[in-house]
């Protein structure tokens, strides 16, 4: 009976990528504060990837649509039909096109199509959104119809180069539900919630302050707010599926070392929680969280993969792009006639 058990196991490992470069950052370092870590991108993601690949798993990269042009006029041409107006425009991505050179060649900080193309190469691998201009969906000053033009910019791009996307990451997980009508017009399945807990509650960028930033790094290494796990019977409530986060991968720490131990344990307890409970455990970071120590934060990785292939094999626990996930709860949905 037990061996029955494992083998209808609906439990999973969910891992998503917010895939931006400097597209994502130009707002919050200064320009060529943070270019180590994006320059070892370069180095960092093809290392994760044979790492998915060695242990087969199944991973959503959340792309920066700017990710995907070959040239700079490229990239202007598009962000002329998003006319975003933050009430903050240092957060509009067509401020930075000054700095962009003009093609990847030129450019490795804003240029990523090479990447791209490393990527739809390994087996197993979504390119799902992180929205044509890295756009924030609650700040002041953009509205739902440039959030259109975005989405619409990004179906263009993409258009004869990879199938249509199905999923969507919010920058910043700025996860505004107002928009999701929109999201669900162009072709969208799903996208990653924020964890269930006010500490991860959806803000303006401009509200965030140091004493959240501390309790979430809190969070991290104990647990303070649960493992937030997610079942297929809560996602199949709403139309547009909500594929919630568990935890933020946070990068090897220097200073804090001697507690890496800690955070690891906590995501592994996590992992375990949802193998035994029929739940999904959702993993996400940025491929520039890896770009410095690189070699610390993939042997990171790889620990945490070694553990997944072992409740894999004892409790059949499995590996989903957000994608994937989604069409089991629409599956299920057809068989029970929802």
């Amino acid at each position: 009976m037990e061996e029955v058990a494992i083998k209808v196991n609906r439990g999973g490992l969910v891992i998503s990528l917010d895939f931006e470069l400097n597209w994502g950052v130009h707002d919050v370092f200064k320009y060529g504060q943070y270019n180590k870590n994006l320059y070892g991108v370069r180095e960092a993601l093809p290392e994760i990837l044979e790492l998915f690949e060695q242990y087969g798993i199944h991973a959503t990269w959340a792309t920066v649509g700017l990710l995907f042009a070959e040239t700079k006029a490229e990239m202007a041409h598009y962000l002329r039909g998003i006319p975003v107006k933050y009430k903050n425009m240092r957060y509009a991505a067509h401020t930075q096109l000054i700095k962009v050179g003009e093609n990847e060649q030129e450019d490795l900080l804003h240029f990523g199509n090479s990447l791209i193309e490393k990527i739809k190469r390994t087996p197993h691998q979504e390119i799902g959104s992180h929205t044509f201009s890295h756009f924030y969906c609650l700040e002041a000053g953009q509205t739902e119809a440039n959030f259109r033009a975005d989405l619409h910019a990004t179906a263009m791009i993409c258009e004869e180069y990879i199938a249509p996307m199905k999923s969507i990451v919010f920058p910043r997980n700025q996860v505004n539900e107002a928009y999701f009508t929109a999201c669900q017009e162009v072709g969208f399945v799903c996208y990653r919630g924020n964890e269930k807990h006010p500490l991860y509650d959806p803000r303006k960028f401009t509200k965030k302050g140091r004493l959240l930033g501390a309790k979430k790094w809190l969070d991290s290494y104990v647990n303070v707010t649960g493992n937030h796990l997610v079942t297929l019977a809560e996602m199949q409530k709403d139309s547009f599926i909500n594929i919630r986060s568990s935890a933020f991968l946070r990068p090897y720490c220097s200073p804090l070392r001697f507690f890496e131990g800690f955070k690891i344990k906590r995501i592994k307890e996590g992992m375990h929680a949802a193998a035994t409970s029929e739940a999904f455990y959702h993993l996400w970071w940025h491929p520039h969280n890896f770009g410095k120590n690189i070699e610390k934060n993939l042997a990171m990785l790889e620990e945490i993969l070694q553990y997944y292939q072992e409740l894999r094999h004892q409790y059949n626990f499995q590996s989903y792009t957000m994608h994937e996930v989604a069409e089991l709860c629409q599956n299920l949905s057809r068989i029970n006639g929802q």
